[in-house]
């Protein structure tokens, strides 16, 4: 193998180890957004939950307030027809105020006992909402720290990419112009991976047998052979 084949296969690996990683790196780079996004919709979801929760105990609390006030209004008119049974003239009358401050009574029983269900409402409400809070504060704490790490990722990535790129591009200018072109064209098409060791008789990279002829072209090292099959640039294993 002719020493000028043996440097641009030496120039070609290296090519191809930055172009996997730069792969690699541009991968994790692209995932980033989505997680970061998933994150804020988790963080959303128990915002949205919290929101809830805070809704019905207000509702409850109000529907707390309705209830006090029928039975303020309600004892006031008990207070207002007891009032009036030392005026009344006559039995039937009498009787019919005592009716009607009975069947008055009777309602604010049943309304002590709504009111005291909706006070157990009320504090179960509470809790829970507490409850709520803490746990949003908790996953706000959490989400700001991922969405932090994931941000210096994102910048170190970045950063990483700069330097491998121009590393790589140092590499191919130094090919042979019709060489670099040849790999760059593989290197899209291949997701950087432009390159392929001979395994035995076959492509390692799909796998293909190599006909005799282009072993023995190969192992001669006269010129840049590809793939039949996958067209990468095929090379021996040192």
């Amino acid at each position: 193998m002719t020493s000028s084949i043996i440097q641009n296969l030496d120039t070609l690996k290296k090519a191809q180890r930055l172009d996997s990683e730069i792969h690699q790196a541009q991968g994790l780079l692209e995932e980033i957004p989505a997680k970061r996004a998933k994150l804020k919709a988790e963080m959303e979801f128990e915002k949205g939950r919290l929101h809830e929760l805070e809704k019905s105990l207000k509702d409850i609390q109000v529907k707390l307030k309705d209830r006090e006030l029928e039975l303020s209004q309600k004892e006031n008119q008990i207070k207002k027809l007891d009032g009036q049974l030392s005026q009344v003239k006559t039995n039937k009358e009498y009787a019919a105020l005592q009716q009607e401050v009975a069947s008055l009574k009777a309602d604010n029983s049943l309304l002590e006992e709504g009111i005291i269900h909706i006070l157990d409402e009320v504090d179960a409400a509470k809790d829970e909402t507490r409850k709520e809070k803490e746990k949003l504060a908790l996953i706000t704490k959490s989400f700001q720290e991922k969405d932090d790490a994931l941000a210096g990722q994102e910048k170190t990535l970045q950063i990483r990419l700069a330097e491998m790129k121009k590393q790589r591009d140092e590499a191919v200018v130094q090919l042979p112009l019709e060489l670099g072109e040849l790999y760059q064209r593989i290197a899209f098409k291949k997701q950087g991976l432009a390159l392929a060791a001979v395994n035995g008789e076959n492509c390692a990279a799909c796998q293909m047998n190599l006909r005799p002829q282009l072993l023995n072209e190969i192992r001669l090292g006269e010129q840049i052979i590809v793939c039949e099959n996958c067209s990468r640039i095929l090379y021996y294993e040192a």
